[in-house]
């Protein structure tokens, strides 16, 4: 059944009903009608409406600013950390990639291959191991970003300028070590061939060797001996000795480096499964994958908690916290050198005269170092143990 008509509207036709319907809509209170009909309620709604508009634009202009701004800082370390990553991996090459390049180049080794004239003083067009990419990846993020503050710059390819790079060093970089300085300007070089291949730059490598030359300039440590010379063997001795009375926790692992001769990301990352208590020896896996079986003396031995995963602690932080350390030892006991590599050269030196006493001739005594320090060529002794070494050369 039909609904029944109002009775108001009883009578009406179908079309008569539809005019008093729109007449009673038409003077319904808040219509336009209705509000043109009375200015003064017109002109407080504009106002309103006008203020609820300037509000939102205030709002909506905040929020841009807020925006901008955190895209500012979001250039910072995650993005640079992604374009040196990318930047990286395109000159990283895998095992796959190395196996093809010796399947079809003939030849056993690739770094000698690749490097021009096979001479090893060359850089590598590639990276080749995975160690050394992620020594890269840590060095030029971390550069990269006292750059990009420097600049305000969050664009990897534009801080690859050499007025930057020189301003970064000068202000970040000033007590670095030699050779921290040279594996950074190592990075850096890899850093642009990787945006060279990707597109992102078409300039050239602005690590140059009159660059090369103003760093080493720039970074001396002193006329006394070359980059990886050790210490005085007193002042090592001194270094380990002030890290235990001041009961530091790396003073364990300093001793590590000045009597086992280990690298910095060989003690952060030793394992409890590393300690041969039976043969007092540690089993290290260390550069370019190369074993090498280490001795440690009894007292030592004995410091070290085998029933541990880890010794330490396998981390950027940690290695940075170590080198901090040995650094602010330095300075406390007023050695004008700092590092911890250098407690390795010194484990290096002392083995060299031992071998010596022993009967060894020089070059006898140079291999069995090189095998303690996990070298693949027994040239690189000469970094750690001077050609005519001897305890007063150091001392002089």
């Amino acid at each position: 059944m039909g609904k029944k008509a109002s009775p108001a509207l009883a009578g009406l036709s179908r079309n008569d009903r539809s005019t008093p319907v729109r007449r009673c809509r038409a003077e319904r209170p808040g219509s336009q009608a209705s509000r043109s009909a009375n200015p003064v309620r017109t002109s407080r709604s504009s106002r309103r409406k006008a203020q609820r508009h300037k509000k939102s634009l205030i709002l909506e202009t905040a929020g841009n600013a807020i925006q901008s701004r955190r895209r500012r800082c979001k250039l910072s370390l995650a993005s640079i950390s992604n374009q040196v990553n990318h930047a990286l991996a395109k000159v990283t090459w895998n095992k796959e990639q190395i196996a093809e390049y010796q399947a079809e180049q003939g030849v056993t080794s690739v770094k000698k291959s690749l490097r021009p004239g096979g001479d090893p003083t060359q850089p590598l067009p590639v990276i080749l191991g995975i160690s050394t990419r992620r020594t890269y990846f840590q060095a030029a993020t971390l550069f990269f970003k006292c750059a990009e503050e420097i600049a305000d710059e969050g664009l990897l390819a534009n801080l690859l300028d050499q007025d930057i790079i020189m301003t970064t060093f000068e202000e970040h970089y000033s007590d670095a070590a030699p050779g921290t300085a040279n594996k950074l300007l190592a990075a850096l070089e890899k850093v642009h061939l990787g945006c060279t291949k990707l597109g992102w730059t078409k300039e050239p490598c602005p690590i140059t060797p009159e660059l090369r030359d103003w760093v080493k300039a720039f970074r001396d440590d002193s006329d006394v001996r070359s980059p990886r010379f050790g210490y005085r063997p007193e002042d090592a001795e001194r270094v380990v000795s002030h890290l235990k009375a001041k009961k530091s926790v790396y003073a364990l692992p300093a001793e590590l480096a000045l009597r086992c001769g280990l690298r910095e990301d060989e003690i952060a990352g030793l394992k409890g499964e590393n300690i041969d208590v039976e043969h007092k020896l540690l089993h290290i896996t260390g550069k370019g994958g190369r074993y090498r079986p280490v001795p440690i003396p009894d007292d030592l031995l004995s410091q070290l908690n085998h029933s541990k995963q880890y010794l330490f602690t396998p981390s950027a932080s940690w290695r940075a916290g170590f080198r901090r350390t040995v650094r602010d030892a330095t300075k406390a006991l007023g050695i004008e050198i700092s590092g911890v590599h250098r407690l390795r050269a010194n484990f290096a030196q002392n083995k060299y005269q031992d071998f010596l006493a022993q009967g060894m001739d020089e070059r006898e005594a140079r291999k069995c170092v090189s095998v303690l320090l996990g070298h693949a060529r027994i040239d690189v002794t000469y970094k750690y143990v001077p050609k005519g070494f001897s305890p007063a050369t150091i001392s002089e």
